[in-house]
């Protein structure tokens, strides 16, 4: 059994050295992210940790012919690594292969038999044994070398620098998306040693705004759009946000506005929007399954700007995505906003934004901005998925409770410039 360890850029690459140096019977074991350091050895990029294994010894119909086979394949891997060109297998194979006949007229055939069958019995326990083995060092390495890592940090490291780092890790930034905004930090600057905490965390925050307005300028609802879907996970607060933002619509830009809610699985959810819908005025839709939609659209034929509720549900379940798809494919929205809390986890978060990059979702929204003082996951899933900020929802009075993003002062709260009022 012979088990190789590559860490690659793209698994395309992995499976070309795979290829080479295991032979095309090379099993992959295990694929994981890693992070690989770079500058001064502290700051990592994201790669493809590969585990592949390949059998020294194959199982074809003919025993004795597989070993003499199997051998050469896993020493001219080895002798690619070592730089060695491979040996040639091919002419011994057809000189020793008869040469065991003889042998079996003088000698009782199960005396051979024996001897070659038992080593193929055993082969996969020892492969899967020996692939556990090489990932639980693997890991334990990776937790040591983090350990050392970050003991290190501080004694590496100006004080300053440091504390910035630790005030954008305790606002949920990825720590490699730290490492590397601190990194182009140092690059900047000339005196490492000399820069005050305060004009660390300037230069930083200036990246950070930099970089949001590149990726995703903030964009709130069009001017041409006629049709908007809200879609995300449940308990986020999609209805209220609507709510808010028909609000906005009505009331500051004179527009004729009709809702739709398509969320019939949420008890009082219904009552809820229609609540809010009598206060403002406006005509509320119910849309019980998708063949509803084009009866519910055509009432709004003459409005302005129809807004749409989704239901809230479990899109770790990939029926309730094909149901969101349904409904979307009816709808035909000019822009969908994907509504995420940013009371939730920066790992949760970052897990559903995942799961909806199988639904259409033109634009981030955040709610409950006003019950955390950690903001990184914003940062985290623009900077990844590339999709404009809209709206941050900083209360549940409505409609007032929710604003523009501003990244000037997003990017503030995330370097601890300035606290949430």
């Amino acid at each position: 059994m012979l088990v190789k360890r590559y860490v690659v850029k793209e698994m395309p690459e992995a499976v070309a050295m795979i290829r080479e140096d295991l032979g095309i019977d090379a099993v992959i074991l295990s694929t994981k992210k890693v992070q690989k350091r770079g500058f001064l050895g502290l700051f990592p990029k994201t790669h493809i940790e590969v585990i592949a294994a390949a059998n020294e010894q194959e199982t074809p119909a003919e025993p004795k012919a597989q070993q003499y086979h199997a051998r050469p394949a896993a020493a001219n891997a080895y002798q690619r690594q070592i730089g060695q060109p491979a040996a040639e297998p091919a002419p011994p194979a057809p000189e020793q292969a008869p040469a065991p006949a003889p042998v079996q007229n003088s000698v009782p055939t199960p005396a051979v038999t024996p001897a070659v069958t038992p080593p193929a019995t055993p082969v996969p326990a020892p492969a899967a044994e020996d692939g556990e083995k090489v990932l639980r060092e693997v890991q334990e390495l990776r937790t040591m070398f983090r350990s050392l890592l970050n003991s290190s940090y501080n004694q590496l490291m100006p004080e300053a620098i440091v504390n910035v780092r630790k005030q954008l890790l305790k606002s949920d930034l990825s720590e490699e998306a730290v490492d590397e905004l601190i990194e182009r930090g140092i690059r900047n600057i000339d005196g490492v040693h000399e820069i005050s905490e305060q004009e660390f965390r300037g230069i930083l925050t200036n990246f950070i705004r930099e970089d949001l307005d590149r990726y995703s300028p903030p964009s709130q609802i069009s001017l041409k759009s006629k049709v908007v879907a809200f879609i995300g996970p449940t308990g986020v607060g999609k209805t209220t946000t609507i709510a808010k933002l028909a609000a906005e619509q009505v009331l500051s830009r004179g527009k004729k506005v009709g809702l739709i809610t398509t969320d019939t699985y949420r008890i009082a959810a219904v009552e809820q929007l229609r609540t809010y819908a009598n206060i403002l005025g406006i005509p509320l839709e119910v849309c019980y399954a998708p063949e509803d939609i084009k009866r519910a659209m055509s009432a709004y034929a003459d409005y302005d700007l129809i807004l749409i509720d989704t239901a809230g549900r479990n899109y770790h379940n990939l029926l309730n995505v094909r149901q969101l798809n349904t409904y979307l494919e009816e709808i035909q929205p000019d822009e969908t906003y994907l509504v995420l809390s940013l009371t939730t986890k920066a790992s949760d978060l970052e897990e559903i934004a995942g799961n909806f990059t199988q639904v259409r979702a033109d634009k981030f929204l955040f709610t409950k901005s006003d019950e955390t003082k950690t903001y990184g996951a914003v940062y985290n899933l623009v900077t990844r998925y590339k999709k404009p900020l809209s709206y941050l929802a900083t209360g549940q009075n409505v409609p007032e409770d929710i604003e523009a993003v501003s990244t000037e002062r997003l990017a503030r709260l995330l370097t601890g410039d300035i606290s949430y009022e």
